[in-house]
């Protein structure tokens, strides 16, 4: 994963993005036998969301982010939260090493794209103890979601940024295969949750959201920002003059267990 995707969207990614829901966190914790005193491996942390709402079910958690910005942002939050248990590592998942048999859970949280997958599956499934599983956790984005307003949203993105969906300063490379794939040919068997969870937005609330992301974030968008900023509020109100844009976001946890 490039350091530098999500430069300049610490302060919008810690405050804008709508964290997992406990419900979904509490049917993972029942899916994945946990004994209360086992190590927690977070790849590709970010801000803790996961590691810090995870860490009282472990002894010790080690969490893992190429991103120095975003570490900062979430021992920042840990401490607020007295989760002290954490451990931090400055490194990509693919620089990342440990022993076999190391974790009795390992989570990737919206993070899994960004990572050489199939180098990366096989690495994780060497780490786990055995019959305990991986967990990536994702939800519906702008790109994905089918809300009646979303359209408009991709569209103003495209207006500023052309047809191809952006990543920092490259283009997104639409995934070869599914993660489901890639896990299946790793020797994973797997189950899935789903979970709807009704989403609000303000106007304020939706930008901060998009400058949380690799595809509109400042650093992206540089002097277009508030041309760009000026032509979604327009557009929206346009739409929906009470300003207020609702979602059913779909959150899901894919639980891969390794074939014994």
């Amino acid at each position: 994963m490039n350091r530098h995707l999500f430069q300049g969207t610490v302060p919008y990614y810690a405050r804008y993005r709508v964290p997992y829901p406990q419900a979904l966190l509490l049917q993972v914790c029942e899916q994945a036998p946990l004994t209360g005193s086992g190590r927690l491996l977070d790849l590709g942390c970010g801000t803790g969301e996961l590691a810090i709402r995870l860490a009282s079910r472990f002894e010790e958690v080690l969490a893992v982010d190429p991103d120095a910005e975003m570490l900062a942002a979430a021992q920042q939050k840990a401490r607020e939260q007295q989760a002290t248990n954490i451990q931090w590592r400055n490194q990509s998942a693919e620089q990342f090493s440990t022993e076999p048999d190391s974790f009795e859970l390992i989570t990737i949280g919206a993070a899994f794209h960004w990572m050489d997958r199939p180098v990366m599956a096989p690495r994780i499934r060497s780490w786990l103890q055995p019959q305990q599983p991986l967990v990536i956790m994702g939800y519906t984005s702008i790109w994905s979601g089918n809300a009646d307003w979303h359209p408009l949203v991709r569209e103003v993105v495209k207006r500023w940024h052309g047809e191809k969906r952006r990543a920092g300063t490259g283009e997104f490379n639409n995934l070869a295969a599914p993660h489901e794939l890639v896990l299946l040919d790793a020797g994973y068997q797997l189950e899935e949750i789903k979970y709807e969870h009704p989403q609000t937005w303000t106007l304020d609330d939706l930008l901060g959201n998009l400058y949380s992301t690799s595809f509109a974030s400042p650093a992206v968008l540089r002097e277009k920002q508030p041309d760009f900023e000026a032509d979604l509020r327009a557009t929206l109100l346009d739409f929906n003059p009470n300003g207020v844009y609702e979602e059913q976001m779909m959150f899901y946890a894919l639980i891969a267990f390794p074939h014994s």
